[in-house]
């Protein structure tokens, strides 16, 4: 075998080893690091609704919901009767998810979520999710709700995504229905 053989082997060897310990090391730090997003949810709804019973979680995949533009990405009930949902729905900008919180059939508790619409900050200024607050969900028509000044696009995204979760409400959930 000639020296350049012998070389070009040699360096295919070394990089070989390189990939090994790198994708080893990675997979250390993925395994100590890793942070199972389900899981993060449900604490995410115990933490923000202040419900006292515990989370089962009932969808944990993207639901699109008839008639609406919004889109469910994970509900769950608590043990004590709070339905928490984490609803999306897209602007102009980008995407709006939004934590909902429903007790007794009323909208009690919104919460901002990861976004990637540069204006959906803007929807915690002033009092734009107070007033879904407190409406029975069978009235409520969110599409009717003022919107943001300055947010257009973000507020009718939220909106969008304050409608699935009362629709969804509505037609699965009204009446003790699971």
């Amino acid at each position: 075998m000639s020296a350049k053989v012998k070389s070009m082997i040699q360096g295919v060897a070394v990089l070989a080893c390189i990939a090994l310990v790198c994708g080893l090391l990675l997979g250390a730090v993925n395994h100590f690091t890793y942070v199972d997003p389900f899981q993060s949810t449900l604490d995410g709804f115990k933490e923000d609704s202040g419900a006292a019973g515990e989370f089962e979680m009932l969808i944990s995949e993207d639901t699109p919901v008839d008639g609406s533009s919004g889109i469910i990405k994970y509900y769950a009930l608590s043990t004590d009767g709070v339905h928490a949902f984490l609803a999306s729905a897209t602007s102009q900008y980008g995407e709006v998810q939004l934590y909902v919180y429903i007790r007794d059939g009323q909208i009690y508790k919104i919460v901002l979520g990861s976004c990637t619409d540069d204006f959906s900050s803007d929807l915690t200024k002033g009092s734009f999710f107070e007033q879904f607050y407190g409406t029975d969900l069978s009235a409520l028509d969110p599409l009717t709700a003022d919107n943001v000044s300055n947010a257009t696009y973000s507020s009718t995204a939220a909106k969008n995504a304050i409608d699935a979760v009362a629709k969804y409400y509505n037609e699965n959930l009204a009446g003790g229905e699971r």
